[in-house]
């Protein structure tokens, strides 16, 4: 297991595939994996939206996945967040 920067941590499974995680406060979130693809790295978001082959290596394409995701894939705030005082 590596950490890449800003929370991004890259999960070893195969020498060509790796998970990458992203820090959410303590817990750690799966957002997708990375995959090389004739020398060329990739990402597959967890929803299945995944990039052309974008990086030489593996630690930029999750980071590439890790800013996609912070971009377009915002987690809505808890409900418990929202909650606003009714009454003065």
């Amino acid at each position: 297991m590596t950490t890449a920067h800003d929370g991004v941590q890259i999960v070893t499974i195969t020498p060509g595939t790796a998970e990458v995680r992203l820090c959410a406060g303590r817990a750690m979130l799966c957002i997708g994996k990375v995959r090389s693809s004739n020398g060329r790295w990739f990402w597959e978001h967890r929803n299945g939206e995944q990039s052309s082959p974008v990086a030489a290596n593996r630690s930029d394409a999750a980071n590439a996945l890790a800013d996609y995701h912070r971009a377009f894939k915002r987690q809505p705030v808890p409900a418990t967040l929202e909650r606003r005082l009714l009454f003065g």
